[in-house]
């Protein structure tokens, strides 16, 4: 937007009300001659009209709803109508502190609008090679050395404040500037580091505006940028902002990245090698602090949500149990810890980071198959019911009443029909059962969550039918599949 200033110092317009607000900003030149604009106006606009309906006498009504219509100025032009700004007009404008100019018979209505365009256009210009020239020296930091604090004091320099870059994993921090952060600043980087979601916040202080959003890092949750400068940002400001943000999710260094190499390559062979072995043990306990051939261990079964690499994700569980002993066998992560680690802070820390597990009970080093088998029983439970699981606590609701292994052998052969078809058949006609079911039968639903037309859920519901020999309509045996999809969904 332009300030009303600058249209009286360009154009020469004597100002007739409002001298002392010729701050005000003008988002946009609309001409109108009607008694009653309001109706077409949005807000912030210099209102051009040459008097030809006006009524002097009425200015102050006049006035009033222009001003409640957001109008930020008005601009009148002298002749041929009026020789010059009828006083009622300029009354009505000083009582209602709305700013008044005339434009006299020299300056044309279609000068202030080209004004106007042409410095919002130069103004765009300016900030697009702006927000280039920032890019590049930003791309340009993050590539070379100390990338992290030099990315931070370039952002810093062109957002003429500060920057911070927030690590809750491993607490640490990076800065560019010098932060000015209070204890609301400090609640707003918490929440933010907290969330599993894109999350972002915006205050303002007296003298500082500040952003903190979050920043996508090794683990799903725990990293935040935050930005602080003494005036509100704009969109290129926050563009800035978000590429910045992208580069440091790059360069922020992976929690398992601080595992002594040494002390992992040691212990990974030795437990390759035997995993009875004492040496084992021995290497094991320099790890986790604990002392004797006779400590215990659990072994934990996870795997990652849906839609996550499961490789990309090993150091971020070695991060979460503080244990460099993590191994993956296809989607199923397995980790070793001693038997000190609560089992109660597992669950809740892999929970909350979008992980199933099922944790064994403690066992000595030499029945670690034994943990190992109790673990992947508990994960078996765990998938079922959508939460993770101890050996040897009690399980509620339905996965407690089941046969996890019996049922999945029946799911095998339930639906080996459907598996024998074409490898895509397959994939798609048990996608569709799996949602239509999960929506009770609703097409329209189920349609929408696949992306498809409502008519290919209900072939390939008849194609399911045909190959399992059975009628959806009936409520057991909607049930029946149902139980079976979900032992599918298991390791």
């Amino acid at each position: 937007m332009l300030p009303l200033s600058v249209f009286v110092a360009r154009l020469g317009l004597p100002v007739r009300a409002g001298e002392d607000h010729l701050d005000v900003p003008i988002r946009w030149v609309h001409v109108s001659e009607l008694t009653d604009p309001s109706r077409y106006l949005q807000g912030d606009e210099l209102l051009l009209l040459a008097g030809t309906n006006l009524r002097p006498e009425l200015s102050t009504e006049y006035v009033a709803r222009v001003k409640a219509a957001g109008v930020a100025a008005i601009g009148f032009g002298v002749t041929p109508v009026f020789d010059r700004v009828p006083e009622e007009l300029v009354a009505a404008c000083r009582a209602h502190g709305l700013p008044l100019l005339e434009v006299p018979a020299a300056v044309t209505f279609e000068s202030c609008a080209e004004l106007l365009y042409g410095e919002l256009l130069s103004s765009e210009m300016s900030e697009i090679k702006r927000l280039t020239d920032a890019q590049r020296a930003l791309i340009k930091a993050a590539t070379g050395p100390s990338p992290l604090t030099r990315t931070l004091e370039l952002l810093a320099t062109h957002m003429g404040g500060w920057a911070l870059l927030s690590d809750r994993v491993r607490p640490r921090e990076w800065a560019g500037g010098e932060p000015r952060i209070d204890d609301e600043v400090r609640v707003a980087i918490d929440r933010v580091c907290a969330s599993t979601r894109p999350t972002s916040v915006t205050m303002s202080s007296v003298d500082q505006r500040v952003m903190v959003q979050s920043v996508v890092g090794p683990l799903p949750c725990g990293y935040a940028l935050a930005v602080g400068a003494p005036i509100v940002a704009g969109v290129t400001d926050r563009a800035l902002m978000t590429m910045a943000a992208s580069l440091l999710s790059l360069l922020i260094p992976a929690p398992a990245d601080n595992w002594p190499a040494h002390q992992v390559g040691r212990a990974a062979l030795a437990l390759a090698l035997d995993p009875h072995s004492p040496r084992w043990v021995r290497h094991a306990a320099d790890v986790f602090g604990v002392q004797g051939s006779g400590a215990r261990w659990r072994v934990v079964c996870a795997r990652a949500a849906a839609g996550t690499g499961t490789s990309a994700r090993l150091g971020e569980l070695a991060s979460m149990l503080a244990s460099p002993f993590v191994d993956q066998d296809g989607e199923v992560s397995i980790a070793l810890l001693p038997e000190s680690v609560p089992p109660a802070r597992i669950t809740g820390d892999l929970g909350r980071a979008g992980w199933l597990a099922g944790i064994s009970a403690a066992h000595p080093a030499a029945q670690l198959r034994a943990a190992y088998e109790e673990a992947v029983q508990a994960l078996r439970t765990a998938l079922f019911q959508g939460a993770c699981v101890i050996s040897g606590t009690e399980v509620d609701g339905l996965a407690a009443a089941l046969d996890m292994s019996r049922l999945r052998d029946y799911a095998d052969r339930r639906f080996r029909p459907l598996r024998e078809r074409r490898q895509q058949d397959a994939a798609d006609l048990l996608a569709t059962l799996r949602i239509w079911l999960r929506h009770n039968g609703h097409w329209d639903r189920a349609a929408e969550e696949l992306g498809v037309h409502r008519n290919t859920v209900r072939h390939r519901i008849g194609q399911i039918e045909t190959s399992l020999g059975c009628r959806l309509g009936d409520a057991e045996t909607r049930m029946e599949l149902y139980l079976a999809l979900r032992a599918l969904e298991e390791i």
